[in-house]
């Protein structure tokens, strides 16, 4: 099973925890501003808006058959894009995101919550995260990594959100911020928080959520950013048993389908071996079957090994020259060829162009 628009692998439950609107807001227009720390001009019309999505319309308006628990249903990326997108004209917010991000408290994110806050250390929390999001929402893609004694958090989408992509990305960096003031904050502070993408019109309204901490845009990659050694701080709601049991709850209470995405499973293990990607045996190894079963099985979703490994290659490649690289020599060895032409010569078959009109085809 691969994953597109249309697959419907994200638990509507899950989904609920963040669209239910009304029960993420107090009717009283000063906490309102208060918490979003943003001013309006009418903050009435705000609230009244928020309160009056009517849940039945709401869900309806997207093709989802809406029910109290959503225990056994799934939507698609594209439903929940409706979803926004409803939500955004409706309080006629673009940076909707940002704002129901700074909403979201530990409780907001269920048992999920709990599970991670209530890890050992902060890198056992992000990596529960991670695997949470790969199970409760495949569209994004959350990873740790660790490059010259700096960690970065990285979000990044398995399908193209556009143009909701800001969405997720304001939500869940608003939300993971202010969790890790909450557990580490006081002394232990992030060198940045960094966006894949150009600053928005409403760029200023960043730089009031994530407080004392450099906004930086048009980066490599969307993270959190610090020293390394935050990844040992141990949390002080750390409770193994809580944790354990917290998700053993909430995948007991949330079906996922996740684990069936073969490929979308392979292009999170290549994203761990960038720039030194395995062999075929020794992927299918990492992924607990042998490489004849790993071959049958992607053939069955209608890709092989290698087709996987040139489109997770091609996606790279294009990030690198749509955030400004310019270096062939260098995309090249990022991507493991030994020589500058082998890259070029893909790049041609994937694209139908040379990396040098592509980047004259797509300047920064």
């Amino acid at each position: 099973m691969n994953i597109d628009l249309d697959t419907k692998c994200i638990p509507l439950a899950h989904i609920q925890t963040y669209f239910d609107l009304r029960k993420g807001f107090v009717h009283d227009i000063n906490w309102l501003e208060k918490r979003t720390k943003i001013q309006v001009n009418n903050p009435n019309e705000i609230l009244e808006a928020v309160l009056g999505l009517n849940p039945e319309d709401f869900y309806r308006n997207a093709g989802i058959h809406y029910t109290t628990d959503g225990a056994s249903i799934f939507i698609s990326t594209r439903q929940c894009l409706m979803l926004i997108d409803q939500a955004m004209r409706a309080l006629d917010m673009p940076y909707l995101g940002l704002m129901m991000g700074n909403l979201m408290t530990i409780s907001h994110h269920g048992m999920a919550g709990v599970a991670a806050v209530t890890q050992p250390t902060l890198e056992n929390c992000l990596e529960s995260i991670s695997r949470f999001c790969s199970e409760l929402f495949p569209p994004l893609e959350m990873y740790l990594t660790v490059k010259d004694k700096i960690g970065m958090f990285i979000i990044t989408e398995n399908v193209d959100m556009a143009p909701f992509t800001n969405f997720f990305f304001e939500l869940n960096m608003v939300s993971f911020y202010n969790i890790f003031n909450h557990l580490v904050g006081g002394e232990h502070k992030l060198h940045s928080v960094n966006f894949s993408y150009p600053e928005p019109a409403w760029g200023h309204i960043y730089r009031r959520y994530f407080h004392n901490c450099p906004v930086h845009f048009n980066q490599p990659h969307t993270c959190l950013l610090g020293d390394a050694s935050l990844g040992d701080y141990e949390l002080p709601l750390a409770n193994r048993l809580m944790a354990m049991s917290a998700e053993k709850v909430l995948f007991e209470n949330i079906p996922t389908r996740a684990a069936r995405l073969l490929p979308l499973r392979l292009r999170r293990l290549l994203m761990c071996y960038y720039g030194a990607f395995p062999s075929l045996d020794t992927a299918a190894s990492d992924l607990g079957m042998s490489a004849r079963t790993l071959s049958r099985k992607l053939a069955e979703d209608g890709t092989t090994y290698q087709q996987e490994l040139d489109n997770f290659r091609e996606k790279l490649a294009k990030e690198y020259f749509f955030r400004g690289g310019n270096s062939v020599t260098q995309i090249s060895l990022m991507l493991g060829y030994t020589d500058s032409s082998n890259f070029a010569k893909a790049f041609k078959r994937w694209t139908g162009l040379s990396p040098s009109d592509f980047m004259e085809t797509n300047p920064v």
